[in-house]
């Protein structure tokens, strides 16, 4: 069993007002958690309203499973927001 964990620094744009910006990651959020079936938050910079900060979780069989599965969360997040970092690890149980 892997356990891959994540974090994703999006850029936002054109954000006027933090009510807005939560807005926003809280619909990204819960668009991950349902598409992925991940555990999703916004994990930093909760008073900026330039930056979202997305941490993210999930367990898979093997580490190909885990790459696969982060890319395809990458791919989904870059069509609607501009991804400034992303950094992933995952880990080994027996």
């Amino acid at each position: 069993m892997v356990v891959c964990y994540a974090q994703i620094v999006i850029r936002l744009f054109g954000v006027d007002s933090l009510k807005e910006k939560r807005s926003i990651v809280r619909s990204l959020v819960a668009d991950l958690k349902k598409r992925f079936e991940v555990s999703a938050i916004e994990s930093a910079r909760q008073d900026s309203k330039d930056y979202a900060c997305i941490g993210l979780s999930f367990v898979t069989l093997n580490e190909k499973d885990c790459e696969e599965k982060m890319d395809n969360i990458e791919k989904y997040v870059e069509q609607f927001h501009v991804v400034e970092d992303i950094t992933y690890d995952f880990h080994h149980f027996s």
